[in-house]
């Protein structure tokens, strides 16, 4: 597929989640005003765990602006419940470890490691380091880049962003005000 942008459409896929199988992104879209989708890679990659701890921890952000988030991961759900311990997750993870939807929204991947490589990966790097990160099982492809889309009640996409490093994703708070 193609790269999609803001102000179309956005394309509707089948998915599942740690808990329910077969869920239809234009079903659950109509659960709230905007939905947040954030591709990142797998469960195991200690970058991918402290965003979705940045999530859990600010998530009444997004909710109180009648939003919903949906974090979209190459992993399987055994893998995710095997690994995420303690921490509850207050939002859905769609497991795509096909990279079904990956290929439909044409994510792309990284050639080159310098291509990803900068200073806001280093300092999430430490903070990775600092609350005891431990990188998991490798799953998916190891050079995929992060996509956030926003979409509201209507399927279109508000907000399209194909990331070109693994930390220009805007912070959850940044998130909250594009709602």
């Amino acid at each position: 597929m193609a790269k999609v942008n803001t102000g179309e459409k956005a394309l509707d896929f089948t998915f599942n989640t740690l808990n329910e199988q077969g869920l239809k992104l234009s079903d659950v879209i109509k659960n709230a005003d905007k939905t947040v989708i954030h591709f990142l890679r797998y469960y195991g990659c200690t970058v991918c765990q402290l965003d979705i701890r940045d999530y859990a921890k600010n998530i009444k952000l997004i909710t109180d602006k009648n939003a919903q988030l949906f974090v979209v991961l190459q992993s399987k759900p055994e893998t995710i419940l095997a690994s995420k311990g303690e921490l509850e997750l207050p939002f859905d993870i769609i497991c795509d470890p096909d990279q079904e939807i990956y290929k439909l929204y044409d994510i792309g991947s990284w050639t080159d490691t310098k291509e990803i490589v900068n200073d806001e990966l280093t300092k999430k790097g430490a903070r990775c380091k600092e609350e005891g990160l431990v990188h998991g099982e490798y799953e998916g492809n190891e050079q995929q880049l992060p996509a956030l889309f926003i979409i509201n009640k209507d399927m279109n996409l508000d907000y399209v962003l194909y990331s070109k490093d693994l930390t220009s994703i805007p912070s959850v708070e940044k998130i909250a005000e594009m709602l």
